[in-house]
């Protein structure tokens, strides 16, 4: 069975405080950017077609090509926004993105050549009730006061600070904490400023004409460190910027910052762009490495090029000569540098990457050998060898199920119904959802029902698509003494709503004429994990299971959720699982994203399992199998109106 431990803990929500409230609401209203309007849903306003779901009815007026982002927020209810532009296009969404684990909703979208909007204001659930807010705002807006949010601390040159990097600040742009100073400077002053700290520290120096120096390294320390310094002769009279930052992603810790002049006449931190030559893309261009370049303080020879790249880009650099051995490295805006030798299969290097950051990247050109020289031929193209630089989104025929009310065969379940609602509706707003899937919930979802939906679903995917089967209910066991593979001895079962069971063995059976191109299988029940062995046998399929076989899984109460892996791989999907920012999911992103998730939800805290009978306590663990689906496979492209989430949330 599905536990439901926590399924009696919601805490009840306080009323919005609105004034006044907007009762009954029946004609448009007009929303303008930078106010807030208050509203109400009651019995008596208009009623969305066929899913009794209340609404209110606005509009937005902007000027074509306008970035604008509509706000909806309770107490009462869990939001949803729908917007319908002039061509038709419909935009629908119930979570604000840019908020982890909120019921609120966000809608980003680009004012239409007729710069008008209709917007419904309404609840996620039928019949739902009570107060809201919502507001229209630029879009742009609302990302510059996020990214104001901490502003720079004041530092004269010659003082100190100590300091601490914590995850409550911002996150800036590739996942570092950062702690802003600003000192006033001027032209020609050479300053000296140093980090050091619990952990490898990065410095940056930025400020006018476009002047910016990083590093991540102390190199004029005897020994190596993982402190920073940075030694730099001013451009111009004006105010700078010092940013304390970590080397790696995530990194917390207390530091201590030094800033004063350069008496000492050491030379200056080399800056990251230099005499840097820019290079577009879809250009491929020969040179020549010779002893009139600069070289490394190793000895070989470089030339450097530079490029405009942003965060989410796929690319591919190739460096190849029949004179040399290759040897590439790439700095990131950030200062961060990988370093390329070869192919594996020549000696020519290759660089394959989802950039992490916007901002100019710097390309050296070099050899592996010191003094090295000969004709090389340097190319830059958007794209990589798995990720085209513009993927088409695929397709989903999707058989959704989700049973909260066994009509008495079984104890009931909360939101597990809702899941599959709102997983289906998900794939809705991301547009990639076929008309011919299906969506199950409560007494609908029997197993004849179940059989005959998938039947009619999976037999319509083709090669380029992906069937998706979701569940959210209850799981079971039965014995099983005859079948080998069930080395405890039993099969995993579904309940559907008329209370019969399906088995393991033979929901295989029912996948094995599949042609879709990817497969994939989440369960969100007790003992799902078991279902693994069995269904993950052919190319191209993947399954994701909300626990191993011998333990339950716990209803997710605190999120409104029937299961934790419901509620997460619907967030994932949704674009929270975008990791690198490239508006596309992959198979790794969205594992990592919900191993993240159960790590953070269920680290001893709201997951511990008991047993009934022998009282066995355990964790809830997530269960992955990807088969022969590779980490960089492409399951999810974001629509437009999704990229404005990505860069984490």
């Amino acid at each position: 069975m599905k536990s439901k431990f926590l399924a009696g803990l919601g805490v009840g929500l306080a009323a919005l405080a609105v004034t006044p409230p907007v009762q009954g609401q029946s004609q448009d209203t007009a929303l303008t950017v930078g106010r807030t309007f208050q509203g109400e849903l009651a019995a008596g306003d208009q009623v969305s077609g066929g899913k009794q779901q209340f609404y209110d009815q606005w509009t937005v007026r902007g000027t074509p090509g306008q970035r604008l982002s509509i706000l909806m927020e309770s107490e009462a209810f869990d939001t949803q926004l729908r917007a319908v532009l002039s061509d038709g296009t419909t935009l629908v969404n119930d979570d604000n993105h840019w908020v982890p684990e909120t019921t609120n909703s966000r809608i980003d979208l680009t004012v239409p050549s007729t710069g008008r909007i209709s917007v419904r204001a309404q609840a996620f659930r039928p019949a739902e009730t009570g107060a809201y807010t919502i507001r229209l705002e630029q879009t742009e807006s609302l990302a510059a006061a996020a990214d104001n949010a901490v502003p720079p601390a004041p530092i004269t040159l010659g003082q100190s600070r100590n300091g601490s990097l914590t995850s409550g600040e911002d996150l800036t742009i590739a996942g570092r904490y950062t702690d802003r100073y600003v000192f006033n400077g001027t032209r020609g002053q050479r300053v000296d400023l140093r980090a050091s700290g619990e952990f490898d520290t990065m410095l940056t120096v930025t400020g006018p004409d476009n002047f910016s120096v990083r590093n991540d390294d102390d190199t004029t320390a005897r020994e190596q460190t993982l402190n920073s310094r940075v030694l730099a002769t001013l451009p111009a009279n004006g105010q700078y910027t010092i940013s304390v930052t970590s080397y790696g992603r995530g990194t917390t810790g207390s530091y201590q910052l030094a800033t004063g002049l350069n008496r000492a006449g050491v030379p200056d931190t080399e800056t990251l762009t230099g005499d840097a030559t820019p290079l577009s893309f879809g250009r491929t261009l020969t040179s020549v490495l010779g002893k009139e370049d600069e070289t490394l303080g190793s000895g070989e020879y470089l030339e450097r090029y530079s490029f405009e790249g942003r965060r989410g880009q796929p690319i591919t650099i190739d460096l190849s000569s029949d004179d040399f051995d290759t040897y590439l490295i790439l700095r990131a805006p950030s200062g961060e540098q990988q370093d390329i030798d070869d192919t594996g299969q020549s000696l020519n290097s290759r660089f394959e990457r989802v950039l992490e950051e916007d901002g100019v990247y710097t390309i050296i050109a070099t050899s592996y050998a010191p003094g090295a020289t000969g004709n090389f031929q340097l190319a830059l193209s958007e794209g990589t060898t798995r990720i085209p630089a513009n993927p088409e989104q695929r397709q989903v025929f999707a058989i959704s199920v989700g049973i909260a009310d066994y009509g008495g065969n079984t104890s009931n379940l909360s939101y597990t119904d809702t899941d599959a609602r709102k997983l289906f509706q998900k794939f809705e707003e991301l547009g990639m959802l076929r008309e011919e899937s299906i969506v199950l919930t409560n007494q609908d979802a029997t197993l004849p029902a179940f059989r005959r939906a998938f039947q009619r679903v999976a037999s319509q995917a083709g090669p380029d698509d992906i069937f998706l089967f979701f569940y959210s209910g209850h799981g079971s066991q039965v014995d099983d003494p005859n079948d080998r593979a069930e080395l405890d001895g039993r099969d995993e079962t579904l309940v559907f709503a008329d209370g019969e069971e399906l088995t393991d063995d033979d929901l295989a059976l029912m996948f094995a004429d599949i042609r879709a191109g990817t497969t994939m299988i989440v369960l969100d029940a007790c003992f799902s994990g078991g279902f693994e062995r069995d269904l993950i046998t052919r190319p191209n399929m993947m399954g994701l299971f909300s626990s191993e076989e011998d333990l339950t899984s716990l209803v997710a109460s605190e999120f409104n959720a029937g299961g934790y892996l419901s509620r997460f791989f619907s967030d994932g999907v949704g674009g929270q699982a975008d990791d690198n920012g490239d508006g596309n999911i992959t198979a790794g992103e969205l594992v990592a994203y919900l191993r993240y998730r159960f790590r953070e939800q269920c680290d001893g805290r709201n997951c511990i399992e008991a047993e009934t009978g022998d009282a066995q306590r355990n964790h809830q663990e997530l269960v992955v199998q990807r088969g022969s689906v590779e980490v960089d496979d492409i399951l999810v492209t974001l629509p437009d109106q999704f990229g404005l989430m990505r860069g984490g949330d």
